[in-house]
């Protein structure tokens, strides 16, 4: 037995034998693939080989033993960088195995957003065919995305609001939005603003959502097909998204949790520092089903690209059960690193990234193996339980260092009604329990802030 695998074995002994799939554990990055230029994002192919972008327009296969199969296709000469431009986001067709169809996002000469396929022959690709082509990217941020294909065969397409943000209000603009195409470019009757088949005319028929200012990446779950997105903001919180077909997900009328409280938004499932010291920046997503760490199955998975020394990191959220996949119930940082994109689980369990440094890595546990300190590595504000309420309800947060800590309680008018913690407090976790009994029916938010540190989530009393 080779030593990942029995450290694998041992671990989910452990929790199988005391009942618990949520200890802590210590993780490390081994690098798979290197010695790459500028790369953005990557796919597994049936064979296990990875198929990856680079910003510059060449798309290569590698093995994951860093063999370079071929170049796949040569983008360069017909693909516009600078800023966020480039060739950007891959994925499969869901029957690739019949058509070997592949598919590539980028920006093409003369500032045109494109989505082209390819067929794959011999690891090389031929007859290319656009399934996707707009209007010029007249600047050079939040032209980035990704796509990727939705368990309905469907091909979804994430842009940002190319730097001007009345985009991602207007129905007539396919920036800012998340797209709804067919794999050959039509466009489905049933996305939610579809009219007469002609997007020149009135809507763009090809949203699926609207209201997103830079969504990097986004990602299907195999659990329960939700749509997970994340979302760069201006200066306010980071967001991940819950993506339902028809929603206005905000932008630039607010970021974060709306506050005060408008029930014409949909709010994000959970917030992330967004600026200075805090900053996150959430790239690659993807719920964990593998077989390799126990901890982490079914849990959403999150990478920033920031920079920030408190809050970047590979990050697990733990999501409410059904049918409230569009809530966080809590966080913890797993790694505290940065600079990483895109997210794919493998064939064999593991977790691989991107690192936008030039390699592909993969998540495996330490060595050490369990850390046992029970010391917070990053702070994390939990949504309250149970939610909605009545009128009891518990709100767990958590500290890595010592400092003075506020919990305050705001009504749906951005009022500040009560304060639950106000105080100096050791690191480590705690939980404090409001009592709603004086307060009427409606939505509320919480805040906690803690040094550098502030998040605010929203909860439901029902009498």
């Amino acid at each position: 037995m080779n030593i990942s695998k029995y450290i694998s074995y041992v671990l989910l002994t452990f929790a199988l034998l005391t009942g618990r799939s949520d200890f802590a554990q210590q993780y490390l990055l081994e690098p798979v693939i290197t010695g790459l230029t500028s790369p953005v994002a990557f796919t597994f192919l049936p064979n296990d080989n990875v198929i990856l972008t680079q910003r510059g327009g060449l798309a290569r296969i590698f093995t994951l033993n860093n063999v370079h199969v071929s170049n796949f296709w040569n983008f360069t000469d017909s693909t516009v960088t600078g800023g966020e431009k480039g060739l950007l986001g891959v994925c499969l067709d869901p029957n690739y195995t019949v058509n070997r169809f592949v598919y590539f996002y980028y920006i093409h000469t003369g500032n045109v957003y494109r989505v082209v396929r390819l067929t794959e022959n011999s690891n090389i690709g031929t007859n290319p065919f656009i399934v996707f082509q707009d209007t010029t990217a007249t600047g050079s941020i939040h032209v980035a995305g990704n796509i990727r294909f939705g368990r309905d065969g469907k091909l979804y397409i994430s842009i940002g609001d190319n730097g001007t943000s009345s985009n991602s209000q207007s129905l007539t603009t396919f920036k800012g939005k998340m797209l709804r195409i067919n794999s050959n470019g039509t466009i489905p009757s049933d996305n939610p603003f579809f009219d007469d088949g002609n997007p020149k005319t009135g809507n763009d028929d090809r949203i699926w959502a609207l209201g997103l200012r830079n969504s990097f990446d986004f990602s299907f779950s195999p659990v329960n097909d939700s749509l997970y997105a994340t979302e760069n903001s201006a200066g306010t919180p980071d967001e991940v998204n819950f993506i339902r077909k028809g929603k206005n997900y905000g932008w630039p009328i607010c970021e974060g949790p709306c506050f005060p409280y408008n029930p014409l938004y949909k709010e994000p499932i959970t917030s992330l520092p967004g600026t200075g010291a805090q900053n996150y920046a959430p790239t690659g997503i993807m719920v964990y089903t593998g077989s390799q760490m126990p901890e982490l199955v079914n849990r959403l998975i999150v990478v920033g690209a920031g920079s920030g020394p408190l809050f970047k990191g590979l990050l697990k959220c733990e999501l409410g059960n059904a049918p409230f996949y569009d809530t966080v119930t809590s966080k913890t940082i797993m790694l505290n690193i940065n600079g990483r994109s895109t997210l794919m689980q493998g064939s064999d369990g593991y977790i691989y990234m991107m690192n936008l440094g030039g390699s592909i890595e993969r998540v495996k546990y330490d060595l050490t193996g369990i850390n046992n300190n029970n010391i917070p590595v990053g702070y994390s504000l939990s949504q309250n339980y149970p939610n909605p309420f009545n009128p009891l309800t518990g709100i767990k947060y958590e500290i890595p260092k010592d400092g003075y800590v506020t919990l305050k309680i705001f009504n749906a008018l951005g009022m500040e009604i009560t304060t639950l913690v106000n105080e100096t407090k050791q690191q480590g976790s705690y939980e404090v329990t409001w009592d709603a009994s004086n307060f009427p029916s409606g939505v509320y938010f919480y805040e906690l802030t803690a040094g550098e540190f502030t998040e605010r989530k929203k909860m439901v009393l029902v009498k």
